[in-house]
């Protein structure tokens, strides 16, 4: 039997349990050593001397145990060697006790009994026919009667059987626990990562080489073919070979092979000559491989035994996990590899499903924003979007530059909640208010007339922030007419050094029917920065700490920004991005590069992107 989640010296046993068992000998040792004080009141004490002696030597090998524990030392195979020699201590004391008529015979029935509770079966074996012999040396050196034989028969019987029962059903024990810590340990493993094909290779280490020496996953395509294939060996190499074999040649699923079975019965199919009663099919041998296109693989490996079994979950067929090893898988090995089967599905399948959701996401996030920024002379553009933690999620910050005339406009917004309902009000929002900016005279308005749309429409409660800033070009520099609705105010960069905070933060879209949403005004000259971002940059470690517009105002006054990405760059410095920040954050520059007039822009972003 394979040792599931061990592979040491002791046969797979927890160190605490081998310990237990050099301290249980040991402590056999001071019972057996008491005992022989009672020798004095037996009628037939050949030997006093050697009784004495025989107490001395069992008090000195469990001082000698205990120390080698303590010490961590301990082991199966010193516990055996304790078992025996506590059957040679057992051996002297009835010789020197009265030979076959010593009641201390009875302990021979202790050292059996010790092994059959903590050795494998082979040491267990060896350890009862050593004290059966034991039990027998007063027919070498005495006369014993036909009662000695029956009782030597008779005993020999019921220490086989009750040892033997002992053995067997802590052996179960230690297999049951062993098969759930194993299944405790690959959980925990499969669960860390969302990566399907991380999580495939996780599911084929975790089988290598505690259960096969070769496991194998075929993972099933969208039409129902082989799409992947991950392999681990005990020998790297052989792992390699598969994948690449799988990918040259898939399984032919049309064959009678244990992996098109398996596929076709959802169940699984075992190549090994017999598979106990499991209730898991058996495939002959010579049928199995007859028409397997890798049968020269596993003949030139050694691999005797196959079980292929299919992957479910949540009802759908995902593919087959193949374990392969030179011997026959045991039925408590082939239910162990059933149940890893099971939850290998489930987290392959919660992969797949977080990958999928993951790509939406990324798509819908895409086309929320412009796909690339315009070129508008005089002025440089930089934008800076990171969405929160792995970004599996459509969250509602966007920002967009598009142009009216010979103004250019910046919008930054953010939306209340997550998923698909808010990227259906940031469409709204962005889209709005390009529409409005075309018509109306300045920010405010825009930003009023997107508020009673909001209201118009029903968006379930939801509201938003947004700051909407026009620059235009005039003969003094860069002229900024700035509004925000519920958003935190923009930050001005000067060129000799200063910065500071334009504009307030105003009310709420999509709650109140009659915002206040007032203007801020301002002249940006050349190598003037204006930077528009989100709430998500000042609590990107919130609630641990939050970042002030002081700290920014700092940041920016410290050292000008002399371009607009390193006005983005100086506002990033503040957090540590690699921490995943707790939500979206999105940051729009623009610095001014000369006061010439710009020329027309493309009407939006997105028109220049295509």
């Amino acid at each position: 039997m394979r040792p599931w989640t061990r592979s040491d010296a002791d046969g797979g046993m927890p160190r605490g349990e081998v310990s237990a068992a050099v301290l249980a000998a040991a402590a056999l040792f001071v019972t057996g050593g008491a005992l022989i004080a009672t020798s004095a009141l037996l009628p037939h004490v050949s030997s006093p001397a050697g009784a004495a002696a025989v107490a001395g030597s069992a008090f000195l090998t469990a001082a000698v145990l205990t120390g080698l524990v303590l010490g961590g030392r301990a082991s199966l195979w010193l516990a055996w060697v304790a078992d025996v020699w506590g059957i040679v201590h057992i051996a002297v004391l009835c010789a020197s006790t009265g030979g076959s008529q010593s009641p201390f015979a009875l302990l021979y029935f202790f050292a059996i009994g010790h092994a059959a509770a903590f050795q494998p079966r082979v040491r267990f074996a060896w350890v009862w026919v050593i004290g059966l012999l034991a039990f027998l040396l007063p027919v070498v050196y005495e006369d014993v009667s036909a009662t000695f034989g029956a009782i030597a028969c008779v005993g020999g019987v019921l220490a086989l059987l009750t040892t033997g029962v002992i053995h067997s059903a802590l052996g179960r024990m230690r297999s049951g626990r062993a098969h759930l810590e194993f299944l405790i340990a690959a959980t925990a493993n499969l669960d860390t990562s969302l990566d399907p094909q991380q999580t495939l290779r996780r599911i084929a280490s975790t089988a290598v080489p505690g259960l096969a020496e070769l496991c194998v996953i075929d993972v099933l395509g969208t039409a129902g073919q082989i799409a992947t294939t991950v392999a681990h060996a005990s020998e790297r190499g052989l792992a390699v070979r598969v994948e690449a074999m799988h990918e040259e040649s898939p399984p032919d699923l049309h064959l009678a092979g244990p992996i098109a079975q398996a596929l076709a019965s959802g169940h699984a199919r075992v190549l090994a000559e017999s598979a106990g009663e499991s209730g898991v099919a058996v495939v002959k041998q010579g049928e199995a491989v007859a028409d397997h296109p890798h049968r020269e693989l596993m003949r030139e490996s050694g691999y005797g035994a196959l079980a292929a079994i299919p992957m479910f979950a949540r009802g759908r067929m995902l593919g087959v996990i193949s374990f392969l090893r030179p011997e026959p898988f045991a039925e408590p090995e082939l239910q162990l590899l059933e149940d890893l089967t099971g939850r290998a599905s489930l987290a392959f399948d919660n992969a797949r499903l977080y990958a999928e959701r993951a790509h939406v996401a990324h798509t819908l996030r895409h086309s929320l924003m412009p796909a690339a920024l315009p070129r508008v002379s005089g002025l440089q553009l930089e934008s800076f979007f990171q969405p929160m933690g792995a970004g599996s999620e459509v969250g509602g910050d966007f920002y967009d530059v598009f142009a009216d005339g010979e103004d250019t406009w910046l919008v930054v917004g953010d939306v209340c909640g997550k998923g698909a309902e808010a990227a259906v009000l940031t469409g709204f929002l962005r889209h709005t208010t390009v529409a409005y900016a075309r018509e109306s005279e300045g920010p405010a308005s825009v930003l009023t007339r997107v508020n009673d749309a909001m209201l118009e429409h029903d968006f379930d409660g939801r509201f938003a922030t947004a700051i909407l800033a026009r620059l235009g070009f005039r003969d003094d520099g860069v002229h900024v007419v700035l509004a925000a609705a519920g958003h935190p105010a923009a930050l001005v960069s000067r060129a000799n050094g200063g910065a500071e905070e334009l504009g307030a933060c105003g009310t709420l879209l999509g709650v109140f029917p009659d915002p206040q949403i007032p203007e801020a005004t301002t002249v940006l000259s050349p190598g003037d920065s204006l930077a528009l971002y989100t709430d998500g940059l000042a609590e990107a470690h919130a609630p641990g700490r939050v970042l002030s517009v002081e700290q920014m105002i700092a940041a920016l006054s410290s050292t000008p920004p002399r371009s607009a990405r390193e006005a983005i760059d100086s506002l990033l410095a503040l957090v540590d991005l690699r921490e995943g920040a707790r939500d979206d954050i999105a940051i729009l520059a623009a610095r001014v590069d000369s006061a010439v007039p710009a020329p027309r822009v493309p009407r939006s972003a997105d028109a220049l992107a295509g």
